[in-house]
């Protein structure tokens, strides 16, 4: 039981100067966007650059196997970018730059490279209408143009170094949200896991035991 409990006992991870940088890049969607919506480009680019900084290094090796088979399996495919998803497309943002007149078209061409796994989350994110949006109000170069001088690589930021960085940039971004969307900080959730282990779940740790919460 105190095995579990321990697991709690996180050291500060400092992610002020990342998530300030990013933040920065919001200050180019002035004119286009309203303040309350800036969340809503600058979460997906950021899932976006993500994805193709820990791609990279696989990248043209995916883009090789692509070319000579195109119908080479997705299964078969996670196995060279060494992850559970990939691209085939030979954009990235930092190339979409070198042809400012056609950025729209060739950036939803980029993302149509990705695996389906992942253009299903971009669509969910409404990615392709703000790329359109961006475009129509002549902003659309200059976030992507940060985006990629922007280093999010494994090397730089692991998984848990990320989740912070995502976890500060949807607190500011969605502090005032419409009611009934709240956003649950790491104190608070670390808090209810406490209460949850104080007393009365000695059994928890049981093999195949099945646990139920009422989250309301």
């Amino acid at each position: 039981m105190e095995k579990t409990i321990a697991t709690w006992d996180e050291q500060p991870i400092d992610i002020t100067s990342e998530a300030n940088f990013i933040w920065g890049i919001a200050k180019k969607l002035r004119g286009t966007y309203l303040p309350d919506k800036y969340g809503d480009v600058i979460i997906p680019m950021t899932i976006i650059r993500r994805f193709e900084s820990v791609l990279q290094p696989t990248k043209d090796k995916v883009i090789a196997q692509f070319e000579a088979m195109p119908t080479y399996p997705a299964r078969a495919m996670y196995k060279i970018s060494g992850y559970q998803f990939y691209n085939t497309s030979k954009f990235d943002l930092a190339e979409l730059c070198n042809d400012p007149d056609n950025i729209a078209a060739n950036f939803k061409a980029y993302l149509n490279g990705f695996s389906a796994d992942v253009q299903e989350i971009l669509q969910n994110l409404d990615i392709e209408n703000h790329i359109n949006k961006m475009d129509k109000g002549g902003c659309l170069y200059s976030v992507v143009k940060a985006f990629s001088e922007l280093d999010l690589s494994v090397e730089k930021f692991d998984s848990i170094k990320m989740g912070y960085i995502f976890e500060n940039l949807i607190a500011r971004f969605y502090q005032n949200v419409e009611a009934g969307q709240f956003y649950t900080g790491r104190d608070i959730i670390r808090l209810c896991v406490s209460l949850l282990l104080a007393e009365g779940s000695d059994d928890i740790t049981e093999e195949n035991k099945v646990i139920t919460v009422l989250d309301q």
